[in-house]
């Protein structure tokens, strides 16, 4: 049987070792079974820089990074070194998506949160999300460097601690209110609704926290907006979530429909400790592409969540448990919109894309061996997937259904010595004399001063070079532009790390030599550098083949579906730039115009399947060739 339909889901930074090891374990069947009943690619590699926005594009595009010019998380303002904004704008790809090339030939395609494809990205179907990292989250022209912008508010914690970035409150006898039960013993707090991270400002009146003491100490509290116990918008235990709660909020933009749920983190028999913990308030509008999905997509299971709240355990506003948790809703919300889309509406490719195993590694990865709590939240976000999965198979007929689990890259831990030291490639610059800093007088803190500096790092892995013909700032005459390539490239080589005497820095190129790893093109960095895979960072600077630890930089490649192998490990590289040639292959889609990978030859039980059909189809041409012409010889001629 051929392949009528693709489904491709995509997980950001998964480690290939860990996948492994949680398959054996048993915990991950769905994964598992795929694998089974299908092929998994033991080299993955992915492009340089092992980054979010270039590789989901590359995915999707079949292009390298050159040529499709996403060349890194953030991208330079035209013009400018010391202006970025993310890199999640459609329109700054410049090469052609495969739902470009399908929807030539009538070809339907869904696209669930997959990065760098808004707004807009899909003519020919339906788009949920894309602008970000998650559901209401955008990373857009307009947004800070590696910042974020949410719709409506990102998560909120209310605490009687003072706590970074949390709201303090204090905890005072009631006063004014009506319709509370006798019997009991009370205290309030005023809470005030901001919204966080968001260019929405909130007009909503104070809400309030009832503190409730049934007999045996405070050990219940109740949310309202106003002073009626008859009104709550949730009643909660310690420990225990509310369900979920869908309102209205009032914002200088009139009102926004949102949806959140509330968690009581803490709260002492006595009444003067508390720590109230609110999700992300998540608007059910504006995401979506028809609009009028939203209203389809609503009361979905779990949370279409901006991926804000992985910061919050860092923060002390939640324990690592309640973070498994609101992973878990946002997975969950990812697998329920799957599943509605691929049962409810027409559909020939559908791409997806799940964030938290990057999230999750950038706090994290250096403490799983360390802390058994912390490689169980690991575990749990695998599970979390896995399940999504599990929607997700159950949705399709997996008989006529290619079936992509893929990456777009991994993760490394960082040698211990080097989390002391760091990369600074500034730094390095600077005691070269290619770049000069000097104290800000504002901040009290060290700024490059463009004007006195011939190059610069930017991005993950890039050094440019800041020339008169191109900067506003520049200083370099053209002329000079080879020589200071050499003297970046010597000084990145002759580094050495103080802390652990070992070279740092795996390879350094010029830009006109950068093309034999998929860079090029007016974005790309002057220099283009590498880092070993045990050197600071999770991902993004380290070479893609990098190996560490428990840690892999390799991408996940797991293929399932008609015509292919079954239970295979294929040893051949596979590079992100081959999957699309192999699902145009495969579903005798159209080629996007860009795309320059290799179709995957391997995988396939029949590869040359395509040379049977074309001598099926010209021995059937001859048969009705001759069937025609036996057909004149039966007619009189005269």
């Amino acid at each position: 049987m051929k392949a009528e339909k693709c489904v491709l889901i995509g997980w950001d930074a998964p480690i290939v070792k860990r996948v492994k090891k949680y398959v054996e374990e048993g915990v991950m069947p769905n994964t598992k079974r795929m694998i089974d009943e299908g092929v998994w690619g033991e080299n993955c590699l992915v492009p340089h820089p092992t980054i979010t926005p270039p590789n989901w594009t590359t995915i999707v595009t079949g292009s390298w990074i050159g040529t499709h010019q996403i060349v890194c998380f953030n991208l330079l303002e035209e013009g400018q070194l010391e202006k970025t904004y993310p890199a999640f704008y459609k329109d700054d790809c410049k090469a052609e998506y495969i739902w470009d090339a399908a929807e030539k030939i009538g070809k339907k395609t869904i696209l669930l949160n997959y990065p760098s494809t808004w707004p807009n990205a899909v003519k020919n179907g339906i788009q949920i999300g894309g602008g970000g990292l998650g559901i209401n989250e955008y990373r857009l022209k307009g947004v800070p460097e590696f910042g974020i912008k949410v719709d409506i508010s990102a998560d909120i914690c209310f605490t009687t601690e003072e706590l970074p970035e949390s709201y303090l409150i204090k905890i005072k006898d009631i006063e004014g209110w009506k319709n509370l039960p006798k019997g009991k013993e009370f205290k309030e707090a005023e809470i005030k609704i901001e919204f966080r991270w968001s260019d929405y400002i909130s007009k909503e009146k104070p809400w309030y926290i009832l503190l409730i003491n049934s007999g045996n100490g405070y050990d219940k509290i109740g949310i309202y907006k106003e002073k009626d116990g008859k009104k709550p918008i949730a009643l909660l235990e310690k420990g225990k979530w509310s369900e979920k709660i869908y309102t209205e909020l009032n914002t200088d933009k009139g009102e926004k429909k949102v949806v959140f749920k509330i968690k009581l983190i803490e709260l002492t028999p006595d009444g003067e400790n508390l720590k109230v913990y609110f999700t992300p308030l998540c608007s059910l509008s504006g995401f979506t592409s028809p609009s009028d999905i939203e209203k389809e997509i609503e009361k979905l299971e779990g949370l279409p969540m901006p991926c804000s709240f992985f910061t919050s355990a860092r923060l002390g506003w939640i324990d690592i448990e309640t973070l498994s948790e609101l992973i878990d809703l946002q997975n969950e919300y990812l697998g329920q919109c799957a599943k509605y889309l691929l049962k409810n509406k027409e559909w020939d490719l559908f791409f997806m894309h799940a964030h938290c195993p990057d999230h999750f590694y950038h706090p994290f990865i250096n403490e799983i061996e360390k802390d058994k709590k912390v490689e169980e939240a690991e575990k749990k976000f695998y599970i979390s997937l896995d399940k999504m999965l599990g929607e997700i198979l159950e949705s399709i007929d997996e008989e006529k259904t290619l079936i992509i689990i893929t990456s777009d890259h991994g993760a490394v831990p960082t040698q211990k010595e080097y989390i002391e030291t760091g990369f600074d490639v500034n730094k390095i610059l600077e005691k070269n004399g290619l770049l000069t800093t000097e104290i800000d007088e504002a901040t009290g803190k060290r700024k490059i001063v463009l004007e006195k500096t011939k190059a610069v790092g930017k991005l993950s892995c890039y050094v440019y070079i800041n020339l008169k013909s191109k900067y506003s700032k520049g200083i370099v005459e053209d002329s000079e532009y080879e020589k200071i390539q050499e003297q970046i490239i010597k000084a990145l080589y002759d580094y050495t790390d103080p802390k652990t005497g070992k070279k740092v820095v795996a390879f350094a190129f010029k830009k006109q030599d950068a093309r034999i790893i998929g860079l090029y093109g007016e974005r790309v960095g002057d220099v283009v550098y590498g880092l070993y895979p045990e050197t600071p960072g999770e991902h993004g600077r380290q070479i893609t083949t990098g190996e560490y630890g428990f840690g892999s930089m390799k991408g996940l490649f797991i293929a399932k579906g008609p015509n292919i192998k079954k239970g295979v490990i294929i040893e051949r590289t596979i590079w992100l730039t081959d999957i699309v040639p192999t699902i145009c292959y495969l579903l005798d889609i159209p080629v996007p115009k860009d795309c320059e990978g290799a179709v995957l030859y391997q995988i396939f039980q029949e590869p040359d399947f395509k040379i049977k059909e074309i001598e099926t189809l010209k021995k059937n041409y001859e048969r009705v060739k001759k069937a025609i012409e036996a057909e004149k010889h039966l007619t009189h001629n005269y």
